[in-house]
């Protein structure tokens, strides 16, 4: 059975680049980032690109699951907008599927936040709506990683200790 390593948190906080990094660790692993599926131009979510997302991340996330080769697929989103009814959508359409889910959000401060989304060159907007929508990931019920203080290896390496822990016999 495959093990689903969900990483959620807010916008340019690090997800895509700590599923980078745990995906060059963890040996037969798939990374799916969500971006690859809702990419266009322009961007909009309208009805017909939100049941577009909606198929495209399921469709995706159904191949990988169901590939006995793979023991880990890893999967990046951020909750806004219509995204959590996309993402609560998604987990309906993979209930059919066996594997073990092991979500984890990751945060930062704020003002570390700010600093990575600057460096990644991101406008004052779209860093304002992200700041603005931190809030949204405060009370998931999914173990949490502040990154604030951690290199992207050691926030690797306890992603990897919750995938680990996730997998162990009686857990």
């Amino acid at each position: 059975m495959n093990t689903f390593v969900f990483i959620t948190g807010p916008n340019g906080v690090g997800k895509s680049t700590v599923c980078k990094a745990i995906h060059h660790r963890l040996s037969h692993s798939a990374w799916l980032e969500s971006e690859w599926c809702r990419m266009t131009n322009p961007f909009i979510l309208n009805e017909e690109t939100i049941s577009l997302t909606t198929n495209n991340i399921t469709h995706m996330l159904r191949s990988y699951l169901a590939c006995a080769w793979l023991d880990y697929v890893i999967f990046s989103y951020g909750f806004h907008g219509p995204r959590q009814q996309i993402w609560e959508t998604v987990l309906r359409n993979l209930g059919d599927i066996p594997y073990t889910f092991v979500p984890i959000t990751l945060t930062c401060g704020e003002r570390e936040h700010s600093a990575r989304m600057a460096g990644d060159g991101r406008d004052q907007a779209r860093m304002q709506r992200a700041l603005a929508g931190r809030y949204l990931y405060d009370a998931l019920p999914y173990p949490a990683i502040d990154t604030t203080h951690l290199t992207i290896d050691q926030t690797a390496d306890r992603v990897i200790e919750i995938v680990q822990a996730a997998n162990s016999p009686g857990t």
